[in-house]
Parts: structure tokens; C-alpha cells; sequence
């Protein structure tokens, strides 16, 4: 690793060198010199005064005069290449950042400066090329959340439209005395209630998942018994769980496990997880519920043994609207559900993890809580 100097002492340096080099130089010049002449010496007055002759004080003269002349040369050519040194040592790297920012400006954010110095602009160079790639991050991240908002808006677009059709298709009819039967009105007014709340319930999963997305948006942190939280969320929904005719078993240990969460995120979670295996599993089926307190963290793992989570899908099921489903116009799902989850857990610094488990479980959801 090359030592690095400052700026200072880089021209320090080549001032010393230059000004060593030009005293040389100078010396070996007055030797070279003094061979050549015969003044001992003597300065322009002597030598005008002086007895020698004539020719000989007019040569020495010019001789004088000439090596004058050459000391100013040897002084100027060695302040015009210091100067040089120097200008190079500075306008290089200058040049390669300009450049470079111009590159950056121009929207080519992968630029990067690879010049060689020993001074502050190393550090400069350093501080640009971090720039850029955080730049480019910052560009890929939008891209990339532009491209999620689209598909949103799209996917929204698809899953309103649905039910909004049938909602005005049944509306229009009645609305036309086409519906004369009047079990057939009330299948038809039915139709339109269960549309009207799966549009309500995407609503409502919409301006969740916005919610949890926004960083004005703070969690309300307590200290929470997860056992707890867990037992409850399961007792909640044990009556559609009945329903389902599913067996539920409980891993649940005696003594509590505390942990800092926003208690209504985290049921919301939880919530999710467990609605999503009730619904979309065959009947009768196996759900496994259950939490370890680690020396790494808490984990929280719901696992089943219905439908398994197509290989095409399971690493992406955690964003917006996709579903373990074949189609979610016929589901009742929103496709929001796990998303939610993702966004909760992100909230606490944890993630969800779908897993695989051994028989007779098909899938296992963790919820992963970091240990702090």
C-alpha cells in the first residue's frame, strides 16, 4: 500500500528537488566555466579597470555576459519544469473529475475514476467513485419501485375491475325488472353484497400495504408476550378452523417469551398467515403452530400439510398480488395478504421465510425475529 502525502508536502518536495537539481546544474556550469576563463573571478567593473588586454577583457567580458545568460536559462527552464511537475501532479486529476462528473451528469452513473495520486485527491477520487455507485443504486431502486407501481396499479386495475363488472351486470339487471323471481333477485342482491365486500376488503389491504410503506407511517413498539399473542390469534380464528374441519396443534411453551413489537402489525401478520392456510388447503387439513426462543433470535412458524407452494412462484410470493393460487379471480384472496406480512416483519427488522418441512407437512412460514 502506497504511502500517501499531502498536498503541502508533494510541492515542498519537488521545490526542494527542483531547486537541489538547478544549484547542481549552476555549480557544474561555474566549474566548466571557471576552465574556460581568466578573470579569477573579477566582476564587470574589475575586469573594465583591470591591465589585461584589450582583446582578452572584451573576451572575458563576453564570457561573463554569457554564462549571466546561462544562469537566467538554467533558473527559468527549472521553474518552467517544476511548474510543469506541479501543474500535472494537479491538473491531471482535476481533469479526470471533471470528466467524470460530466459522465455522471450525462446519466452514465456506472463511471468510475481509476487515476493514480499520492495526495488528497485520492481521497476525492474515492469520495466520487462512492458517489456514483450510490447514485446508481439510488436509479436502480427507483426503477425498480417504478416498475413494482406500475405492475400495482395494473394488478389493481384487474382485481377492481372484476367484481365492479359483476356488481353492474346484476345492478343493471335488477335495476331493469329483468329479475321478475324473487329468490333469483336475492341470489342477484347476494352477489352484489359479496362482490361489494371483496372490493372493500382489497381496499382496505391496499391502504395497509401503502401504509406500512410510507416512512412517516411509526410503529407503536411494547414489550409483548409472543405466546400470548400467538395463543389468542389462534383461538380467534379456531372457529373458521372448525369450519374447515382442520386440526390445529399448538407448540406453544409454558413460560412467555417478550419481545419489542407493534402488537397490531404483528396479529395482523400473524393473522394472515394463519387465513391463508385456512382458506386456500383442502379440508381437514393439518395446521402446526408453534414458536422457539433461540440464542439468535424468535422465531414464529406456521406450518401445513395442504397445498404446496408451486416452485415458479415461491420466490417471489412475498410481493404484491401474487398468490399460491392458480387464479385470484376466483379466490377470495387479494393478493396482498403475504405482502403485508413482508412489510410487518421488514417494520421489526425480521423477515418471513417460506420453508420446506419434512412429512406430512408440505410448507412451513417463518416469522424471524432478530435478537436484540
Amino acid at each position: 500500500m502506497k504511502k500517501k502525502h499531502s498536498f503541502k508536502k508533494v510541492i515542498m518536495r519537488s521545490f526542494i528537488g527542483y531547486t537541489i537539481g538547478i544549484a547542481l546544474t549552476l555549480l557544474i556550469l561555474e566549474l566548466l566555466f571557471s576552465l574556460f576563463t581568466l578573470n579569477n573571478g573579477m566582476n564587470f567593473s574589475e575586469l573594465a579597470f583591470s591591465p589585461l588586454a584589450e582583446e582578452t577583457k572584451k573576451l572575458q567580458i563576453i564570457l561573463s555576459v554569457f554564462w549571466n545568460l546561462i544562469t537566467v536559462v538554467v533558473y527559468f527552464i527549472g521553474i518552467v519544469l517544476f511548474g510543469r511537475g506541479i501543474s500535472k501532479k494537479i491538473m491531471e486529476p482535476v481533469e479526470k473529475m471533471q470528466e467524470g462528473f460530466k459522465e455522471v451528469t450525462a446519466g452514465h452513473l456506472d463511471t468510475t475514476l481509476d487515476f493514480e495520486t499520492e495526495t488528497e485527491f485520492e481521497e476525492m477520487r474515492d469520495a466520487f467513485n462512492f458517489m456514483a455507485r450510490k447514485l446508481k443504486d439510488s436509479e436502480e431502486k427507483r426503477m425498480t419501485m417504478e416498475n413494482e407501481r406500475m405492475q400495482l396499479f395494473s394488478h389493481i386495475a384487474h382485481d377492481l375491475k372484476t367484481p365492479m363488472t359483476t356488481i353492474y351486470g346484476y345492478a343493471g339487471a335488477l335495476a331493469s325488472g329483468m329479475v321478475e323471481k324473487p329468490e333469483k333477485q336475492r341470489e342477484y342482491y347476494m352477489a352484489i353484497k359479496t362482490k361489494s365486500e371483496q372490493m372493500n376488503k382489497l381496499i382496505d389491504q391496499l391502504l395497509s400495504y401503502s401504509k406500512l410503506g410510507t416512512p412517516q407511517y411509526q410503529m407503536n413498539f411494547a414489550k409483548v408476550d409472543l405466546v400470548e399473542l400467538l395463543r389468542v390469534s389462534c383461538a380467534t380464528l379456531f372457529g373458521e378452523m372448525e369450519s374447515r374441519q382442520m386440526k390445529l396443534e399448538l407448540r406453544l411453551p409454558d413460560k412467555p417469551i417478550f419481545y419489542m413489537v407493534d402488537s397490531l402489525e404483528i396479529n395482523r401478520a400473524i393473522g394472515n398467515l394463519l387465513t391463508n392456510a385456512i382458506r386456500h388447503n383442502p379440508l381437514g387439513s393439518i395446521l402446526s403452530v408453534g414458536i422457539t426462543d433461540e440464542t439468535d433470535g424468535v422465531e414464529i412458524q406456521i406450518a401445513d400439510n395442504g397445498v404446496a407452494i408451486p416452485g415458479a412462484i415461491a420466490g417471489n410470493l412475498f410481493e404484491p398480488f401474487v398468490s399460491g393460487s392458480d387464479s385470484r379471480s376466483t379466490s377470495s384472496g387479494t393478493g396482498l395478504g403475504l405482502a403485508i406480512v413482508k412489510k410487518v416483519m421488514e417494520q421489526h427488522f425480521g423477515e418471513v421465510l417460506l420453508l420446506d418441512v419434512p412429512y406430512p407437512y408440505t410448507k412451513m412460514f417463518v416469522l424471524s425475529f432478530p435478537k436484540v
